[in-house]
């Protein structure tokens, strides 16, 4: 069974990680660091409640841009994310077997939206 998988990048286009069957985000080690349930984003670790999935573009809580995909446009929300009600703990996936590092992209272009003050780390480690 073949896994539909996002490399994602930040605003530098720098390699962060994968959004694997835009429900699941690993970083670039394997590790699986968040999760999404109607497109809001969970990180594992914390088990908060961290962003916003719209497309293949991870946002913060206020909606701005964090990680971005080649699959799509990049695009952020409008304003402020509403926080959805707690979901409680996830089922573990079953992580992806990734053989190389994809290429970047070589530009980051031009978002819809705001970019995230936020690093991909910074953003997966809020409380």
């Amino acid at each position: 069974m073949s896994l539909k998988m996002d490399p994602l990048y930040d605003k530098k286009a720098n390699f962060v990680g994968w959004l694997v069957e835009h429900s699941n985000v690993f970083d670039k080690d394997l590790k699986w660091v968040a999760y999404a349930y109607y497109n809001y984003i969970w990180a594992t670790k914390t088990r908060v409640w961290i962003g916003e999935l719209r497309g293949t573009n991870l946002l913060d809580r206020d909606g701005r841009i964090v990680a971005w995909s080649t699959s799509g446009p990049v695009v952020g929300s409008l304003g402020f994310v509403e926080g959805p009600i707690n979901i409680g703990p996830p089922i573990m996936p079953i992580g992806p077997i990734i053989h190389e590092v994809p290429l970047n992209p070589g530009y980051v272009p031009e978002p819809a939206g705001e970019w995230s003050k936020l690093t991909f780390n910074q953003w997966l480690n809020q409380r």
